[in-house]
């Protein structure tokens, strides 16, 4: 299901914080368009990334079959590649991070289209 969707509708859930490798602009723009109430970080540098210790993928973690099949579920709700910013190789990450900064959970994505069941995430 949706993150905005879960997120919104989902009493208690916690807050979401994004980090994006694109610039302040970058990040205005898209979020504008698809969560205007997000809250959204740039990480041009790729510090946080590499704090949280996330990865490039190889070929399969971008272009395997479960990739295209992310991405043909994407497609159906009105989701499309849009212009790759940063390095498009980075693999997503998903954590949950308490008040006094220490992760909880963090989701192990199999591929780029890969994300986890949120409400089961937070629990």
């Amino acid at each position: 299901m949706d993150l905005r969707h879960v997120a919104e509708s989902t009493a208690g859930f916690p807050p979401v914080i994004f980090f994006f490798q694109g610039t302040v602009a970058d990040g205005a723009s898209f979020f504008k368009s698809h969560w205007p109430e997000s809250r959204a970080v740039s990480d041009s540098g790729l510090t946080f990334y590499k704090g949280f210790g996330i990865e490039r993928g190889g070929l399969r973690d971008m272009f395997g079959p479960e990739v295209w099949a992310c991405g043909l579920r994407a497609a159906r709700k009105g989701h499309f590649i849009g212009r790759p910013v940063g390095d498009p190789w980075v693999l997503p990450g998903a954590f949950l991070v308490s008040a006094s900064g220490d992760i909880l959970k963090a989701h192990d994505f199999a591929h780029a289209g890969d994300h986890p069941d949120w409400i089961e995430f937070v629990k």
